[in-house]
């Protein structure tokens, strides 16, 4: 009976091993049959317009640039630098007026800064033909391009994505740079304070960011691979935005519409597709963090793909996941408050300070262009008041502001220009001290009204650094500046009446 025990043991051993034998081959002949190689990549042009093979980078360039010749009405190519080995930074324009600097939103769709992570590269590839193709035709096409100025940035680390194949496969990408650097780690860290300066960052992080100043987009996204979510700010810090709530909403809405054709797609979260940056993983000086804290801007992370180098044959069902809500999430651009801010006496418009009172932090505020007057707050539904403030106007509040969801809400602004005539006064209207200051600032009324108080620390670039609202009643109030740099600033301090400035 031993005997047959131990025997039947060893049976039992050997199937174990042999089916691990399997297994174990198995697994070798799927690896190798799922590894992306060379027959993932488009033989020409047009097969690379089928956008079930990934271009090559020549591909690339003559499908840009086919866009923009195909519909110059509607579409400009515009290169906004080059990469470290000289590759083409590429962004296409869709607008119904194109070469107009229009009173509108502006949207950004960009993708591949990790140099492997490259669905995105086709999927906005496809979303630009979607949109150049479809306008005239279809409705809801038609009220994004007439309305926003849309850009599409497909590939934005080239270095990383053909640098290893001369430009004709992805299979040997890369994350980071030829020089090695994560560029969505390489942007200024809000954490740390950093100045919203290229100085000492990489050649493609330069150019991006110049590229991002030059436009101010008013909502954007990037695309990445590796997992299946939808990450909202922030990266940095486990403090919440200031607009948390309309970034889980938005968030919400672009995953639940992909799972609605795929509901494995995004699947196994907490939050069922979606996540708050820091709540998932803390990370230093991304550009969502970036735009979100320096520009003004709002953008999320969109992670597409759980596999990096997605085989080609996955192309299509991605597209078909993911086409629904990419259209949404630009339609998101087109609500909110929309408004422009002039001058009463001329209406010329005016750059201006918006802010949502009792709502906003010092970087979730926005400005209306100097060139048009025009802002765009995104922002969730509910009644809001809003103050608009610039140098040399009196400030104005607008009550009861209603915003709806997937409604926008218009305002028009007027400012009233300060008198010509100035009074000097014999006495000093407020005293600051220390100066310089280390850790905390004082500010002590003498003859400033006893009003509310508006007190605003900029940069001597004009960037805002601090913000607060006070009463005041001759007491002095204490500011807290440990989070300033050491250097020199501006501090605006405004009454219902009147506005003073000190250096």
């Amino acid at each position: 009976m031993q005997r047959q025990i131990r025997t039947g043991f060893l049976k039992l051993l050997l199937v174990a091993i042999l089916c691990h034998l399997a297994a174990t081959s198995l697994d070798a002949q799927w690896t190798k049959s799922v590894q992306f190689d060379d027959s993932d990549m488009a033989l020409d042009v047009t097969e690379a317009l089928t956008f079930r093979k990934y271009p090559t980078y020549y591909h690339y360039l003559e499908m840009m640039h086919r866009f923009a010749s195909d519909y110059p009405e509607i579409c400009r190519l515009d290169t906004f630098g080059t990469s470290r080995e000289g590759r083409l930074l590429l962004a296409l324009k869709i607008s119904d007026n194109v070469e107009l600097d229009e009173p509108e939103a502006s949207f950004l769709y960009t993708s591949t800064m990790h140099g492997d992570e490259v669905l995105g590269y086709v999927l906005l590839l496809r979303l630009a033909d979607t949109l150049l193709s479809g306008y005239g035709e279809d409705s809801e096409i038609n009220r994004l391009v007439n309305n926003l100025q849309i850009w599409i940035n497909p590939l934005a680390n080239p270095d990383g994505s053909f640098s290893n194949d001369n430009n004709f496969s992805l299979k040997n990408a890369i994350r980071n740079t030829i020089d090695g650097i994560d560029l969505n780690r390489n942007f200024p860290d809000p954490g740390k304070g950093e100045a919203d300066d290229t100085t000492g960052r990489a050649l493609e992080t330069r150019h991006m960011m110049s590229f991002l100043k030059a436009h101010r987009f008013s909502l954007s996204a990037n695309l990445h691979g590796g997992e299946e979510v939808v990450n909202y700010p922030w990266d940095y810090t486990p403090v919440l935005h200031a607009d948390d709530d309309w970034y889980r909403f938005i968030s919400r809405e672009y995953a639940d519409e992909a799972m609605a054709v795929d509901p494995d797609y995004m699947w196994g979260w907490p939050d069922n597709g979606i996540t708050n940056g820091w709540a998932w993983y803390e990370a230093l000086g991304t550009r969502q963090d970036y735009i979100n804290y320096y520009q003004g801007g709002r953008e999320v992370t969109l992670e597409l793909s759980l596999v990096k180098l997605l085989l080609s044959e996955e192309l299509e069902h991605h597209w078909n996941i993911n086409q629904r809500s990419l259209l949404n999430y630009i339609s998101q651009c087109l609500y909110g408050i929309r408004g422009t801010v002039t001058d009463l006496e001329s209406g010329d418009p005016l750059h201006a300070r918006i802010e949502v009172v009792d709502h906003d932090s010092a970087y979730s505020v926005v400005h209306s262009s100097a060139v048009h007057g025009d802002f765009y707050r995104l922002i969730k539904e509910g009644v809001y008041d809003l103050v608009a403030s610039a140098p040399g106007y009196h400030n104005d509040t607008v009550l009861d502001v209603s915003v709806t969801d997937y409604h926008p809400t218009h305002l028009q602004v007027e400012l009233e220009p300060w008198p010509d005539h100035v009074p000097t006064h014999k006495s000093p209207l407020f005293r600051i001290w220390p100066n310089p200051a280390t850790h905390q600032l004082t500010i002590e009324p003498i003859t400033i009204p006893q009003d509310q108080m508006e007190v605003t620390i900029y940069s001597l670039t004009g960037r805002v650094l601090f913000h607060g609202n006070y009463v005041n009643n001759g007491n002095p109030v204490h500011l807290n500046i440990d989070h300033l740099q050491s250097g020199f600033y501006l501090i605006r301090i405004n009454s219902t009446t009147r506005s003073f400035i000190k250096h």
